[in-house]
């Protein structure tokens, strides 16, 4: 396959990322969906998506060593998304991303975070969850973690080249004309 070079620090967002797996609700047409999830989503259940997704996590044979959860309006390159998770591959950090704590445990917050494989294997037998913690899949992800022990946390130094809902350069505009599906 040949491609022609075009001057868009973001090409990569634009080929097929073989290392996603992509999640989607159930009523979903688009191509490229891995995993067809058993409900349809809003954004006021996300967390149910979550619950739902990490339920398919757990039941895969094959393991990986990071699992990243990245907002749909959150316009990164995977090579700087790379350069992340090497970082994070170095330490004893367990779950990165922004890290707040207002509901008596840590929990991540943001665009982006990552958490480790022994994360899951924790999560894993506490699934499934009847009961929801929260709306926000963020607070319900740290209530399954339940942690006050803050050195497992990290932050995760958000590149100075991504983009929050647009992106615009001489060859390619990219913007989000929706932000919520209530």
């Amino acid at each position: 396959m040949f491609r022609g070079d075009i001057s868009s620090p973001l090409y990569d967002l634009f080929a097929l990322h073989k290392r996603a797996t992509r999640y989607c609700d159930n009523d979903t047409t688009v191509d490229g969906c891995n995993v067809k999830l058993p409900n349809n989503y809003k954004w006021g259940n996300l967390s149910d998506k979550l619950l739902d997704a990490l339920e398919v996590m757990c039941k895969e044979p094959e393991k990986t060593d990071f699992y990243v959860k990245i907002d749909d309006d959150l316009i990164m390159s995977e090579s700087k998304l790379d350069e992340i998770l090497k970082a994070m591959a170095t330490t004893d950090c367990q779950v990165a991303g922004g890290i707040a704590r207002d509901f008596g445990f840590y929990w991540p917050v943001g665009q982006i975070y990552i958490f480790k494989r022994a994360i899951l294997e924790k999560i894993c037998p506490q699934l499934p969850v009847t009961d929801v913690f929260h709306s926000s899949e963020d607070i319900t992800f740290g209530s399954l973690l339940n942690s006050t022990d803050k050195s497992m946390f990290c932050s995760v130094v958000t590149p100075t080249n991504h983009w929050h809902k647009n992106y615009k350069d001489q060859r390619v505009e990219v913007k989000y004309l929706v932000q919520h599906n209530y």
